[in-house]
């Protein structure tokens, strides 16, 4: 999906949304999960403007599967920009022992953590 996603990227930027982000086992790996949040806190990641044709919001509602809803949120780009933007909202409970990642930045959490992400591929790459 991740080259699915570059193939039709347009523009990325740094950027984040308010939120807590946890980390949810599965399969091969680990991939993260965005619940609201009433404080301050903050999820960072990045702002992709897509150009998508009809029919691939629908695929990638699929991608994301049942577990997850898509949302409009305000996001602040790293630039000082403020937009609004569709992410991907977890919707289920969380497992009990979903860590959360402080700082909210998945890819450093599993940089630091030395743990792999969740891949579809059968290797795990």
């Amino acid at each position: 999906m991740a080259r699915w996603i570059a193939a039709r990227l347009v523009k990325g930027e740094a950027a984040s949304v308010p939120g807590r982000l946890f980390a949810i086992r599965g399969g091969n790996g680990w991939f993260p999960a965005l619940v609201p949040a009433k404080s301050g806190a903050r999820v960072r990641g990045t702002l992709c403007q897509l150009s998508l044709a009809p029919g691939d919001l629908a695929r990638l509602d699929r991608y994301e599967g049942l577990e997850y809803r898509r949302a409009g949120l305000p996001v602040r780009t790293a630039c000082g920009g403020r937009v609004r933007a569709q992410v991907y909202l977890w919707r289920i409970a969380l497992p009990a022992k979903a860590p959360a990642i402080a700082g909210g930045d998945f890819p450093d959490w599993l940089r630091r953590t030395r743990r792999r992400p969740f891949s579809t591929l059968r290797n795990g790459s």
